[in-house]
């Protein structure tokens, strides 16, 4: 596919926004059911001193502790179908094609999903009560305060977690 062949109007179509919609609301829906799980596993990798008991158990013990209020297949999908379109236009899809115009999708999408999901799990595990004296505590303001705290101490190609 040459630069020439590239055309931006099939890549931001209606077609693929209705596609990078549904992803986007299929992940919110997703990350909103298992938040609380995502949540409880997080702090038991992260925290090696806490008792593994059950979920449920878990979950209790952090809401005691922190109270109860403890977007990236939207970038992927879009990709992919903005890319699909603008590489075949009208022609028929070939495997092969689906797999590159795949991996270029999820290239895209690690890229630009990475520093999203270092700030979520930043937040997760802010105001967590650790049992290992090795683990810093964080504070943000908020998601914008966390990501430019995060670039500003380790930069934008930092350790991501």
């Amino acid at each position: 596919m040459s630069s020439r062949d590239f055309r931006f109007s099939e890549v931001f179509s209606y077609e693929s926004l209705v596609h990078a919609v549904s992803g986007a609301v299929g992940s919110v829906t997703a990350m909103t059911v298992f938040f609380p799980l995502d949540t409880a596993r997080l702090r038991l990798q992260v925290d090696e001193k806490r008792k593994a008991r059950s979920t449920p158990a878990i979950l209790a013990e952090i809401i005691k502790e922190e109270g109860l209020l403890c977007c990236s297949n939207f970038v992927y999908f879009y990709c992919f179908h903005g890319l699909k379109a603008s590489w075949l236009r009208g022609q028929k899809s070939a495997p092969g094609t689906d797999l590159v115009i795949g991996i270029t999708a999820g290239i895209i999408n690690v890229l630009v999903t990475t520093p999203l999901w270092v700030v979520n799990t930043r937040l997760k595990l802010q105001g967590a009560n650790f049992r290992n004296e090795d683990i810093r505590p964080t504070s943000y303001s908020g998601i914008l305060d966390a990501f430019v705290q995060i670039a500003g101490v380790e930069g934008f190609l930092g350790r991501t977690m």
